[in-house]
């Protein structure tokens, strides 16, 4: 018989989490406070911050939420 593949398809959906944490380590980043502003969380100690399910911790939010705040957020910086 031929070699059998294993195809693995991983879906990811309405979740993000910061990479970097800040220099400062607090939840001030647009991106951090718009997490926490649609449900989600971020830790001031590391200025990581998520939405959505993340590592076996559910928060708020989703992906277009997220997105509409970031958005917003931007546009009044601009003005």
């Amino acid at each position: 018989m031929g070699r059998t593949g294993i195809i693995a398809i991983v879906a990811i959906v309405g979740f993000s989490v910061s990479e970097i944490p800040t220099a400062s380590a607090a939840c001030t980043s647009i991106q951090a406070r718009c997490a926490v502003e649609i449900g989600g969380q971020c830790d001031p100690k590391t200025g990581r911050w998520f939405y959505g399910y993340y590592m076996n911790k559910v928060a708020g939010g989703n992906t277009q939420l997220f997105h509409a705040c970031v958005s917003r957020e931007l546009a009044k910086q601009r003005k």
